[in-house]
């Protein structure tokens, strides 16, 4: 296998780097993640090895779901239950107030970008300006959250929320409790937060690292081979002579199969193996390789 990725469940109190790093010494090759969870988080990470590490971006823009769960009536600095809390309000609050107030927080929108974050401004992390007490602008990104679901709420004086949010790559879930906590006026936190799938990924499905043995021939065996993983993109089977011109950097003519209509990207295979991934130009009905990941000399073999 040229790689492959892994489902890990990432516990409470591990930072992301720590599981990657866990596995890198395992395996001996390059790892990474597609997409970090914060330490108070817990749930799905996407680990990529070997060759796959290629294709993290492709991961990263994969659309994310969590169970969040959230308080309000306080609010903290980090929006999370690591912060200093800020601000609290006794005030209570019924379930309709609530219900009606998260409603127009689903669809695209900016977002707040917690000041405790490791988004850059003017080449620092935002953390590092927050430890040091300094203030900065406030900063936003555009995000889509595609679905927010009220799963189980308790109102009264600092009423709990458990939430099921889908939303796009990106997404800060801190955000969007302390955002419907200033629209509720009271202020709000997310005080447990599970990530639960990226894309058709589950974390039903992950693997608990600190539960067993590492053995490099078991995360072999629970790794998906990258041309799997990579299950939206569409595939296409090409000819020997054209497989080798790929694998020499060189364009080839668009495939008759291949739609007009299609993804920018497309998985290549010839003789049964998957060689990598081109993208399509469709002015010049060429297909380029960008990502190639099979060896010469064993497609040639």
């Amino acid at each position: 296998m040229i790689g492959g990725i892994i489902l890990v469940y990432k516990p409470v109190g591990v930072v992301s780097h720590r599981v990657v790093e866990t596995i890198r010494k395992v395996l001996g090759v390059k790892v990474g993640h597609a997409g970090t969870l914060d330490p108070f988080a817990r749930g799905l990470l996407l680990v990529c090895w070997g060759k796959a590490t290629r294709f993290t971006p492709f991961f990263q823009e994969l659309p994310k779901s969590y169970r969040a769960w959230m308080r309000f009536g306080i609010s903290t600095d980090s929006f999370d239950v690591l912060g200093q809390i800020k601000n609290f309000s006794l005030q209570p609050l019924a379930t309709d107030i609530i219900e009606k107030t998260i409603i127009p927080f689903q669809g695209t929108r900016q977002q707040i970008i917690p000041s405790f974050s490791a988004t850059k401004y003017q080449g620092h992390r935002l953390y590092k300006y927050a430890r040091q007490g300094k203030s900065i602008p406030e900063l936003k990104k555009e995000i889509t959250i595609y679905q927010l679901q009220i799963t189980n709420l308790q109102p009264g004086s600092f009423p709990e929320a458990e939430m099921l949010i889908s939303c796009s790559s990106g997404t800060y879930i801190r955000s969007i409790a302390h955002e419907i906590g200033e629209e509720l006026g009271i202020g709000g936190y997310v005080y447990s937060l599970r990530r639960e799938n990226i894309g058709n990924f589950s974390w039903s499905d992950s693997l608990v690292v600190s539960d067993v043995s590492l053995q490099p021939d078991m995360l072999i065996q629970k790794s998906i081979p990258v041309d799997q993983a990579l299950y939206w993109i569409p595939s296409i089977s090409v000819p020997k002579e054209e497989g080798l011109r790929l694998l020499q950097g060189s364009s080839i003519n668009w495939p008759d199969s291949l739609s007009l209509e299609t993804n920018p990207w497309v998985k290549i295979y010839s003789q049964n193996l998957f060689l990598g991934m081109a993208r399509i130009n469709q002015e010049k009905r060429l297909l380029h390789p960008e990502i190639i990941v099979e060896e010469r000399s064993r497609y040639v073999i």
